[in-house]
């Protein structure tokens, strides 16, 4: 499949707008993503990769992909809800954290305005005193040019690693 680069423009358009969303996300600026960046029709999925060897020629014993996320804008709406109960636990004190995103490629795609782009975050998260992690993922989106700019339809992630190191995803990629 070849894959045909979007104009600069659009690029650097794209590109700047992932900044964006990267710095509402470190901020918990939710209410503000789910209005400016994401399309009502949002697809946002995560997915855990299955690890074996390369030598391992026996029978798949567990679907390829097993979903962490598998969210619409209403489950989306939901999640960041919590976030406003005052439950959440491992929220509070709020944790200092940052999206640092790269590897960015746009293409055009078949649809009008639409355009997918693959990237790559790698999330920091420092919890109280002296828990810090860090994930990283490889995304892969698709936008839409409407008239209030571009929305985010559908993000499929993908974690580097096989067993989530953490005791909780509380948080948006």
């Amino acid at each position: 499949m070849t894959l045909k680069a979007a104009k600069d423009e659009v690029y650097l358009d794209l590109q700047r707008h992932l900044f964006k969303e990267a710095r509402m996300l470190s901020a918990e600026r939710y209410d503000e993503w789910l209005s400016e960046i994401l399309s009502d029709d949002i697809y946002y999925r995560m997915d855990m990769p299955q690890r074996r060897f390369r030598e391992d020629k026996s029978a798949v014993r567990a679907p390829a992909k097993t979903p962490i996320f598998n969210d619409d804008f209403a489950s989306l709406k939901v999640r960041v809800g919590r976030y406003k109960t005052g439950f959440v636990w491992a929220e509070n004190p709020m944790n200092a954290s940052r999206h640092m995103v790269s590897n960015v490629e746009v293409f055009e795609t078949d649809e009008q305005d639409q355009f997918k782009v693959y990237s790559v975050v790698e999330f920091h998260r420092s919890r109280l005193n002296s828990e810090r992690k860090r994930f990283t993922v490889g995304r892969e989106d698709r936008w839409v040019k409407s008239e209030n700019g571009y929305q985010l339809l559908e993000r499929l992630m993908t974690l580097d690693d096989s067993v989530v190191l953490d005791s909780n995803m509380n948080f948006f990629l």
